[in-house]
């Protein structure tokens, strides 16, 4: 595993793409690899009946469930692209606006195979270590022009949100 941490301010996002739950790395339960892969193939097949905009990074939003029918460790992941502005039809995707702010920041270095045993580390051992205080916003997974799924180099951002 190769990763580096970093606080870094983002910036706001405007995000469209579509979710689903899952159950987070730190569940005993943990199905995000499988769950998730899917999701994006499913929002790249969407994005296949929609003409043509201009998006940036991909990005993978997360956030708790909450009620009274959520359970331990459930998430929800929201596989996304970075838009300015909507396209005009996008009946089976939603849109979502990310508020800018301080995160802390892990790029991992490599595969996406080890991408959960990088996110591991730093919730589990990083963050807790750091006493950074978390506020409450979207915890995010960039995809930016470094990453490349056939590259051993390939960087993918774990950004936890901050005080």
């Amino acid at each position: 595993m190769t990763a580096i941490v970093e606080n870094r301010s983002l910036p706001a996002m405007k995000v469209i793409g579509m979710s689903r739950h899952f159950f987070g790395i730190m569940a005993p339960q943990a199905n995000g690899h499988e769950v998730i892969p899917e999701l994006w193939g499913q929002l790249f097949d969407a994005l296949d009946d929609i003409e043509e905009f201009e998006f940036g990074w991909a990005v993978g939003l997360m956030s708790p469930v909450f009620g009274p029918d959520a359970k331990p460790g459930e998430m929800e992941y929201f596989a996304g692209l970075v838009i300015e502005s909507e396209p005009e039809s996008h009946s089976s995707l939603s849109v979502r606006e990310v508020a800018g702010g301080q995160y802390a920041v892990c790029e991992h270095i490599g595969t996406l195979d080890d991408l959960g045993e990088t996110t591991a580390w730093f919730y589990g051992e990083y963050l807790p270590a750091s006493q950074v205080s978390e506020r409450e916003a979207y915890h995010l997974e960039v995809y930016d022009d470094r990453f490349d799924p056939e590259s051993d180099h390939s960087v993918v951002m774990i950004c936890a949100p901050i005080e």
